[in-house]
């Protein structure tokens, strides 16, 4: 094989409905985001590997042996769990960015770990000019993770706005005439202790809590003809998950979710926390651009007084899932 440069990126996600009940059997509805990860590549003739992390506080480079040994939780966890998992080359230099999907030091929480399986395995893959599968990458991520339903690997592979249920992703469109609005919390959010957490308040039952969450994320989905229609169901939604946060003593509504709520609640927008919860990031739903402009402006005027600061967020749904490009050079020794 010629020497060769692999160039793979994949985005970020929002979840919109579905947390937590995704992992019942329920659907969830998930959106890719214009945050990505960017995966290159490059075959060594000798040295074994050499990873780089780049773009999020100071640049990290890892030996082989180094990486074996960094934590868990790190970028460098994650890509020797995908290194392992794909059978990479003996001799290979990855370099992985993704600024992106941090803000001020912090993850936004919108699936970094599972846009950086997609973009390296989807590189790994390339050099052998194949593709991998929806589930070989959300068994890589969970591995990694130690669960999870796999929601935010397939909105990183797949792009776009998903139905997701029972590791199958299927497109769907929103409806017409829905104004949104992301805001950060300024706090990154422990998932894989969420997770745990979850699974021993379950205990492999379905209680009441989780019934009525898995419900009312059905509800949404049920929901996607019209506008009015969707931005009610996703109100319910987000009560429906604020009675399930309650019963599971979890802290998906931390102290700025429940504070933004009540600015949401003031300007006639529906907001939830998106994903694991906590104080990360969290999504307004409406049909007022009017009425959602000003949450946006009490959400900045509050998060000014906030210590960090939490603040409304541009950020835009991707139509765009894992992509790759490859170019021969003989540029690594």
């Amino acid at each position: 094989m010629d020497d060769c440069q692999i160039e793979a990126s994949a985005p970020g996600k929002i979840v919109l409905t579905g947390e937590y009940a995704v992992l019942a059997g329920a659907p969830a509805l998930v959106a890719a985001v214009d945050r990505r990860v960017t995966c290159r590549l490059a075959l060594r003739k000798q040295g074994g590997w050499r990873f780089r992390s780049e773009g999020f506080a100071s640049d990290e480079a890892f030996t082989k042996a180094a990486l074996y040994q960094a934590p868990p939780n790190t970028i460098a966890g994650v890509a020797r769990q995908v290194l392992a998992e794909a059978d990479a080359p003996a001799h290979i230099e990855a370099s992985i960015d993704s600024a992106a999907c941090y803000r001020n030091g912090q993850k936004l929480g919108v699936g970094s770990s599972a846009a950086v399986v997609t973009a390296l395995a989807v590189a790994l893959r390339a050099l052998r000019c194949e593709a991998p599968d929806l589930s070989e990458l959300i068994d890589i991520h969970s591995a990694f993770q130690g669960g999870g339903s796999g929601l935010d690997v397939a909105a990183a592979f797949t792009g776009g706005v998903i139905r997701f249920q029972c590791r199958r992703a299927a497109p769907v469109r929103l409806p017409e005439g829905l104004a949104k609005q992301v805001v950060f919390c300024g706090e990154g959010a422990a998932t894989a202790q969420r997770l745990a957490a979850f699974d021993a308040w379950r205990k492999g039952g379905t209680p009441a809590a989780l019934r009525q969450l898995t419900e009312a994320a059905e509800a949404v989905l049920g929901r996607l003809d019209e506008a009015a229609g969707f931005a009610q169901a996703f109100g319910d939604y987000a009560d429906a998950l604020a009675r399930f946060d309650r019963a599971t003593g979890l802290g998906i509504f931390g102290p700025r979710h429940r504070h933004i709520r009540k600015l949401a609640a003031r300007s006639g927008v529906y907001y939830k926390p998106c994903g694991a919860g906590g104080n990360d990031i969290g999504l307004a739903f409406g049909t007022d651009a009017h009425a959602m402009a000003h949450f946006a402006h009490l959400v900045r005027k509050a998060g000014l007084a906030a210590e960090p600061r939490f603040e409304p967020v541009a950020m835009r749904f991707s139509k765009t899932g894992a992509r790759s490009l490859r170019s021969h050079a003989s540029f690594s020794t």
